[in-house]
């Protein structure tokens, strides 16, 4: 994710971090301010889930969460899309995650690890 973040043109990356600064401090509604203004300014970070995602499980929403993954190609954004499950009780999210623990992607690997306890 940081690699991204890093990636991102102007002002984008420090926006994130400031939205992220805020999701660490449990305070959604200024991540959630945050998040607007970047999205406004730079449109591209719209499609960065982990974001409204989270935001939504900080408020207690994991049904709003999911409905941001659910529907997604199988291969965008697994390690949400288990987060999700798995915060809605529904046991699906550990065959899920173990499906995807060996990802070629080192993002998405760590996280399912972490989400079994493996890591």
């Amino acid at each position: 994710m940081m690699d991204v973040i890093t990636e991102m043109r102007g002002e984008a990356p420090a926006m994130a971090q400031a939205v992220i600064e805020r999701l660490q401090g449990n305070d959604a509604d200024e991540a959630e301010v945050l998040l607007a203004q970047m999205n406004e300014a730079y449109p591209e970070t719209r499609d960065f889930l982990i974001f409204p995602v989270t935001i939504a499980l900080l408020r207690g929403r994991p049904h709003d969460a999911w409905q941001l993954v659910n529907g997604l190609p199988e291969d965008r954004s697994p390690e949400l899309k288990a987060l999700c499950l798995k915060m809605l009780g529904d046991p699906l999210w550990h065959s899920y995650a173990t499906a995807h623990e060996d990802s070629q992607d080192p993002f998405v690997r760590l996280a399912m690890r972490k989400l079994l306890g493996s890591a």
